[in-house]
């Protein structure tokens, strides 16, 4: 079976150009164990951020069906960094009836905590399969470690619903959980896992010392 493609841009994390922080190496990782192919690109701006989902959306880049949008983000709101930022409906429109079959992943703090209608528009408009993401701040580390596994399932899952069934596991729920995952389907359907992560007091303090996203 051929290896899932994914499509990924990255927003600028850091103020301070010396930090090096990036889903690059997770997305090597899955690439070495051949899982998954990947292109990566970088954006700073509204316009290098359309300009690059535009050419994702071209024929030529069907066959990499998952959409990986690392970066800040707020409830309906992609932070490309502290300056630059895009609302959720404005990149809806950019993709608008151009995204069937493709799955779209926000790896990103709190943008899936905008209302069901709302994400429910964006895949009305762009005619994608699903949207998902996560509800609240999220540690680095711990993201990190999630989306390993879920970027794989979503490149390489033949079922719409293959993330749900792997993410709503009795592994790997309570961290789903934890970090606030959720996927909201073409269909009109949500879904949040149910398990619960029980998180040592020391974790916790750690956890809020880590850089979010």
């Amino acid at each position: 079976m051929a290896r899932g493609g994914i499509f990924c841009v990255e927003g600028q994390w850091h103020r301070d150009l010396n930090e090096r922080g990036s889903v690059l190496p997770t997305l090597e990782l899955l690439e070495r164990l051949g899982r998954v192919r990947f292109i990566h690109k970088d954006a700073a701006t509204r316009d290098e951020l359309f300009y690059f989902v535009d050419r994702w959306l071209l024929k030529q880049y069907a066959d990499h069906r998952v959409g990986f949008f690392a970066m800040h983000g707020e409830p309906s709101r992609l932070c490309l960094t502290d300056r630059h930022s895009v609302e959720l409906a404005d990149l809806a429109d950019l993709m608008a009836g151009r995204c069937e079959g493709r799955r779209l992943y926000f790896g990103s703090c709190s943008v899936l905590r905008a209302s069901d209608a709302a994400l429910r528009e964006v895949l009305a408009v762009t005619g994608a399969a699903l949207i998902c993401g996560f509800t609240r701040e999220v540690d680095w580390v711990e993201s990190a470690a999630f989306e390993t596994v879920l970027l794989d399932v979503l490149a390489n899952g033949q079922r719409h619903n293959a993330a749900e069934l792997r993410m709503g596991s009795a592994h790997w729920s309570p961290l789903a959980s934890y970090l606030g995952f959720r996927v909201i389907y073409a269909n009109g359907r949500a879904w949040r896992p149910t398990g619960r992560l029980r998180v040592p007091a020391q974790a916790q303090v750690r956890r809020a010392a880590a850089r979010p996203r």
